[in-house]
């Protein structure tokens, strides 16, 4: 676990903060000490992250380059500085792979992949002035095929790969990018699979250790790959996923 004195006087962004895994993740940054910016496209009204005093709500479209550019804009008017950034924003389209939209493939795609991208070259000055850290939010579905997901599968493989490409590149400029790859996790996302009792009882047969990722599970995941406990870790893919990607 993380030491207050691990991220005091640092300053976070995560993205889809609004509820959820990045709700719980800007939540544990906060207990370690950091000032957390929490960005998210979802109006104040829907918030469920309850971060006010002392840190900051911004809205953010990761699909929009310039939203990006204008989010750091703010972080740093705000707070003075940006240390670690978590791209955990990020959306799922279910449908069989002949039958899905235009709409519905490439939203994801803009959304998980390409809205990583721009934040990571938004934030990338900032963090190679501080020798920052970003962790990606991958998924299990990246590494194994999941059926009716192929653009969500496609997107986080892409995430996870583009976490090694980026890491790579920065290396020479003291950043580290990492990446998490959960299983499922109760959240809004999962809410209407984890009703489903064949689509439960089919996925809980892939999972070795015989229950779900908790949000907090993947925090402290993602709060381990941003701070100094990881200082030699770089292109990484740590799996939240109970045993499923084993074989």
């Amino acid at each position: 676990m993380p030491s207050e004195g691990d991220f005091a006087g640092k300053v976070a962004i995560v993205t889809g903060a609004a509820r959820g895994i990045g709700s719980t993740i800007a939540q544990e940054l906060a207990k370690a000490g950091a000032i957390v910016a929490s960005a998210d496209i979802l109006p104040e009204s829907e918030w469920t992250n309850p971060l006010t005093s002392g840190h900051t709500r911004h809205y953010l479209d990761v699909r929009s380059k310039d939203s990006c550019v204008k989010l750091i804009a703010e972080v740093l008017e705000a707070h003075g500085r940006i240390d670690h950034l978590v791209n955990n924003a990020g959306i799922v389209r279910r449908a069989k792979a002949s039958e899905m939209s235009e709409k519905d493939f490439t939203d994801v795609i803009d959304i998980n992949l390409t809205g990583t991208f721009f934040m990571s070259q938004a934030v990338y000055p900032q963090l190679k002035q501080n020798k920052g850290t970003i962790v990606n939010l991958g998924s299990t579905s990246g590494h194994s095929a999941v059926l009716d997901t192929v653009s969500y599968s496609a997107s986080k493989a892409a995430v996870m790969f583009m976490s090694k490409s980026l890491a790579f590149e920065w290396a020479t400029d003291g950043i580290r990018v990492n990446a998490v790859g959960p299983t499922i996790v109760p959240s809004d996302m999962t809410a209407k699979l984890l009703v489903n009792d064949e689509f439960m009882k089919d996925k809980m047969a892939t999972i070795p250790l015989g229950r779900m990722a908790e949000q907090l599970d993947v925090a402290q995941s993602v709060l381990f790959l941003l701070g100094p406990n990881s200082a030699m870790v770089t292109g990484q893919t740590i799996f939240i996923d109970g045993g499923v990607t084993i074989h």
